[in-house]
């Protein structure tokens, strides 16, 4: 009798397996991280503040335990000036004055590249190190307008590294409660060091004729945003802020009026497009 033969017919793929976590590369991590993390609910943090936006601690409650639960932790490895004095020694801040409703006050400006290093806890040679640009002020002092900077960058680093959705925030829009400084103010420099705080720069250039400057000074927001436009097109900040004396004759940023603050995106904008110039 003839034998009978059994014929297996192919059925769809099983799914793979997926892999263990501590067998996740660190970009692997990342990934997981994205899809675990929510969107952030906003909300007004201040009467003085108008609008809702997300602070730094919604951000940590939303990520952190996703970052334990998937191995991964990130530090600030490094902090690196951006400016230095004549002499070649770094400053991480200078002040200005700038007039309010109660008055003129001393604001303190920080500013520093950080290193961020993530690190795989499950297989801690598998890093990846990131320079983020941080910058901000406040009329505290020097300590505050640090935390400031580091708390703004890390969180809007953030934002953008894990795809948060952070609604309709617009820090560009932050009502920071000036008036606008008379055309004829001074606005007095006084870069210092990390450690020593001795003045080491000049006084600032007068305002040329038709930058009088009355406006609102720009926030940390907007500067950052200027600034992340020209990482995107290949041009540092120094270049952006030697334009800035260049063109306008101002020293600090936050002085420039809203048209050449427009003027520079624009610029920065089309040389991302043109693939990068120094020509900003």
């Amino acid at each position: 009798m003839a034998g009978t033969t059994s014929k297996t017919t192919a059925g769809p793929p099983k799914e793979a397996t997926e892999k263990p976590i501590a067998a996740m590369s660190l970009q692997e991590k990342f990934v997981k991280l994205r899809e675990a993390v929510p969107a952030i609910v906003q909300r007004q943090h201040s009467d003085g503040v108008k609008y809702k936006f997300a602070k730094i601690f919604d951000v940590y409650e939303l990520l952190t335990p996703a970052m334990n639960a998937y191995g991964v932790n990130f530090d600030i490895v490094g902090e690196t000036a951006t400016r230095h004095d004549g002499n070649g020694d770094a400053l991480y801040y200078h002040t200005y004055q700038q007039q309010t409703r109660n008055g003129a006050r001393i604001v303190w400006v920080y500013e520093a590249d950080l290193t961020i290093r993530w690190t795989n806890a499950d297989n801690p040679e598998d890093t990846l190190e990131v320079t983020l640009h941080a910058i901000g002020t406040n009329d505290g002092g020097p300590d505050k307008a640090k935390g400031s900077a580091w708390t703004y960058c890390l969180k809007y680093y953030l934002f953008e590294k894990f795809g948060i959705d952070q609604g309709d925030d617009d820090p560009d829009m932050a009502d920071h409660g000036t008036e606008p400084p008379p055309a004829n103010a001074q606005r007095p420099t006084t870069p210092q060091s990390s450690t020593g705080g001795r003045n080491t720069q000049p006084p600032p250039q007068q305002p040329q004729s038709g930058q009088t400057g009355a406006q609102r000074p720009l926030s940390d927001a907007q500067l950052s945003r200027m600034y992340r436009k020209g990482e995107d097109a290949g041009i540092t900040q120094q270049l952006i802020d030697a334009r800035i004396v260049q063109q306008y004759g101002k020293q600090d940023p936050h002085t420039l009026t809203r048209a050449q603050y427009d003027e520079i995106c624009n610029s920065l904008d089309a040389a991302k497009r043109q693939g990068g110039t120094a020509n900003v």
